[in-house]
């Protein structure tokens, strides 16, 4: 893999299965990719919010699936098929014709914690995809997630269409913090910033201890002066998140 800031990279706008930019840099390959999760909180939000990210880990060497996923709306809930998405981008990513077929998932808020669902769960999700080969993630990178959803409550309803207490199995098929099992076997990165208002840190440091527990190999940073936002920002995340993917 390069290293070089200065590589050229190719981008395009779609994929066969879903709808993604992808970013390859030039050069013989293969790289290892990279699928980039959005936030958004469920029902909002688009991958260009994480270009400057995937600019930045392109031109480092990785072949980038900044991927989109269908949202929920009030009307219509979106899980299982923003898994089935994101699954999808998975698959892409591994068998792409430049990529080694290694694959990160990215995740940044409600992306983080959809990203986590799809990294602790394996190939339990993909069979609407083009794509009939199953492909899994071999390490998660959480940017401020909410990996205990039950705690958001009606806040993240519209993605299941129902309360937790409606329908308590639905919730937890859809929660990090109830996937996590003494077979995981994902390397796994949780970066916050310790000025997020938004989503607090605790949801990183008690995902972290359950990983642990469960005998996960995880690192967790709390990032001076980051907020929300920030901890997308490559000036902020990008020599930690590159230097965390090179050594994993």
């Amino acid at each position: 893999m390069s290293t070089s800031t200065s590589l050229s990279v190719t981008t395009t706008s779609s994929a066969p299965g879903f709808d993604a930019l992808i970013s390859v840099p030039e050069g013989p390959g293969p790289f290892p990719a990279v699928v980039l999760v959005h936030g958004g909180s469920w029902v909002a939000g688009s991958p260009r919010s994480l270009e400057p990210l995937a600019r930045h880990l392109a031109r480092s060497g990785y072949l980038v699936v900044n991927t989109r996923y269908r949202l929920a709306s009030l009307e219509v809930p979106s899980f299982p098929q923003a898994i089935q998405d994101i699954a999808c981008a998975v698959r892409h990513a591994a068998h792409h014709p430049a990529s080694d077929g290694s694959v990160t998932l990215i995740g940044h808020s409600a992306g983080a914690h959809l990203a986590a669902v799809v990294a602790l769960t394996g190939d339990t999700y993909g069979e609407e995809c083009d794509d009939p080969v199953v492909a899994t993630a071999d390490r998660l990178v959480g940017l401020a997630g909410p990996y205990d959803i039950v705690q958001l409550g009606v806040l993240a309803a519209p993605l299941f269409g129902v309360a937790p207490s409606e329908d308590p199995d639905l919730w937890a098929s859809g929660n990090p913090m109830s996937l996590i099992g003494p077979e995981t076997d994902v390397a796994v990165l949780l970066l916050h910033g310790d000025d997020d208002t938004v989503v607090s840190v605790r949801f990183s440091e008690s995902f972290a201890e359950a990983l642990q527990t469960a005998g996960s190999v995880v690192d967790l940073e709390i990032l001076a002066d980051v907020t929300h936002m920030t901890v997308t920002d490559p000036t902020a995340i990008g020599d930690t998140l590159v230097g965390w993917l090179a050594d994993n």
